[in-house]
């Protein structure tokens, strides 16, 4: 019939082939509350129902009585609950720009405070006075360096301008020689064409002459041998036709003559005044112009780089004068820049709380010039710390609810580490990032943060209460009711929320699997079903 859960786990002990079980997630805390509170609600209905089927058996062989629940279609919503620190995503720690006397402090260690704040003062008259003499060094450097280098620079634009033109020139003097060579050729070849076709056209005219001739002295001498009579033989329609092929044939050479002699012309025309070859001869013209401007202008910058470089200051003599001025100018504008910040105040980049403080008032800053250091409460997160067991669900962009002193906020994870660490039981976890999409200042920075992570949801899809799945070797199954019988009925499952499990394939919708509550049913054994309400 059905045996208690004690004895198949001794069973399974017993068994030394038994492969593992496959490996579960390890649940949270309030998601185990959960389940252990469903548990126990179970197992005291089964202690009841068993109490029931015991003493009906005891007094009659009956059916024992089985909880069931209908298989249904809804919505499943896998959450990850955990705990994280906050956390600020920027942090800032202001040094003394000059020493110069604090003066007063306006803030303490643990202090909010919003961008723009004054945080500290200095004392005025020693700024006043810090002010005055960087000015003082700025106008008298500027000056000296003015005039030492006046001359100097106009030869260095000289020397610049050239530097920088002549290789241009000889790449264009390069360049357009190299297109002048290419134009020329091309000029070349056109003609050489033209009198290649004029040097045929010659040979084939004087060709087609001495067949005319030949066509000529064929008419000939058939008018000379009739009047001989040594065409005797053919008889006069024979002899015309003879004359008129012969004259046939004189006019289609003529006109072959004619033709060859005009195409001679042109072509003659056509080497002397072709449009293609006029185009090449005035685009090389105006290259060698461009050519010769260059060469003028190439010139003109080699005569003043020579003048230029005559001109300049030593090298080194110049860079130190530039160094040390450059030097000098940068060192008096850093003071007069730091003055200028600080003049009102040292102010706040952004709204956050104060978590080191240094500065004293009325006394220089610290050798090390720290004086406070800010962390903005407006750019947020939570650091968790995710099992092996969690990391395969959760990825970048989720969404997650952010529960920090009784308020909630909307959080998105924002970065995953690439690496485990070992937390402080010895356990290896994955450190993740929660940005706070929507901080206020009711954000405290270190304080304990509980957090929801949507990691998935399926909606529409057959669901059964987690109390009902069963597990072993070959994986999870469910015991089906159906007609006061129960049957084994493999599953599989998908997502999971805190209450329920997503079956993907092995049950429909209004089927009834029984809660066993740690029992073991063969197929097959008869049932008396009590449907959970």
């Amino acid at each position: 019939m059905f045996r208690k859960a004690k004895n198949k786990a001794e069973n399974a002990v017993e068994n030394t082939d038994v492969t593992p079980k496959k490996e579960k997630v390890p649940m949270d805390k309030e998601k185990k509350k959960k389940i252990r509170r469903r548990v126990i609600a179970g197992v005291l209905a089964a202690l009841v129902v068993a109490f029931f089927v015991r003493n009906s058996m005891m007094a009659k062989n009956a059916a024992p009585m089985v909880t069931t629940v209908a298989v249904t279609t809804g919505d499943v919503e896998q959450i990850l609950s955990t705990g994280g620190t906050v956390k600020s995503d920027e942090k800032r720690t202001y040094f003394a720009p000059l020493s110069v006397e604090v003066g007063e402090v306006m803030v303490s260690t643990g202090d909010t405070v919003k961008k723009g704040d004054v945080m500290l003062t200095f004392d005025e008259k020693a700024l006043s006075d810090e002010k005055q003499a960087a000015e003082y060094k700025m106008a008298s450097n500027e000056g000296g360096y003015e005039s030492s280098v006046h001359k100097n620079n106009e030869y260095v634009a000289d020397l610049s301008e050239a530097n920088r033109n002549l290789p241009v020139l000889e790449q264009q003097i390069a360049d357009n020689e190299k297109l002048l060579d290419e134009l020329n050729k091309k000029i070349e070849e056109k003609k050489a064409g033209w009198n290649y076709n004029g040097t045929n056209l010659n040979v084939s005219v004087m060709e087609w002459q001495s067949i005319i001739a030949q066509d000529e002295e064929a008419l000939a001498d058939i008018s000379e041998k009739e009047a001989r009579g040594e065409l005797s033989d053919f008889s006069e329609d024979e002899i015309k036709e003879m004359r008129n092929e012969a004259e046939i044939k004189l006019a289609n050479d003529r006109e072959i003559l004619l033709n060859l002699q005009i195409q001679t012309q042109y072509n003659g025309y056509e080497e002397v005044n072709n449009k293609e070859v006029r185009d090449l001869q005035r685009q090389a013209k105006d290259v060698e112009e461009l050519i010769a401007s260059y060469k003028e202008y190439q010139s003109e910058m080699k005569s003043q780089k020579a003048s230029s470089e005559s001109g300049v200051l030593d090298a080194g003599g110049k860079a130190k004068l530039e160094a040390d001025t450059a030097l000098e100018t940068l060192t008096n504008q850093e003071k007069l820049d730091a003055i200028a910040e600080v003049e009102n105040g040292l102010k706040a980049d952004f709204g956050g709380v104060v978590t080191e403080l240094e500065a004293i008032a009325g006394q220089p800053p610290t050798e090390s010039g720290k004086l406070v250091t800010i962390e903005s409460t407006e750019k947020v997160y939570v650091r968790l710390s995710v099992s092996k067991y969690d990391l395969e669900k959760i990825a970048v962009g989720q969404k997650a609810d952010v529960d920090i002193a009784g308020k909630t906020y909307e959080g998105t994870v924002s970065k995953i580490d690439g690496m485990a660490t070992q937390n402080n039981s010895g356990a290896m976890v994955v450190g993740v990032d929660v940005n706070i999409d929507n901080p206020d200042e009711n954000i405290f920075l270190g304080v304990e943060a509980k957090v929801y992570v949507h990691m998935a949801k399926a909606e529409g899809v057959v669901t059964v209460p987690i109390e009902v799945i069963n597990s072993d070797r070959d994986g999870d199954f469910v015991y089906v009711e159906e007609n006061g019988v129960v049957t084994k009925r493999r599953i599989t499952t998908g997502i999971a929320s805190d209450s329920v499990s997503e079956v993907k394939e092995g049950l429909s919708e209004g089927e009834n699997v029984v809660m066993a509550n740690g029992m073991e049913f063969e197929d097959g054994t008869a049932v008396t079903a009590m449907p959970m309400p």
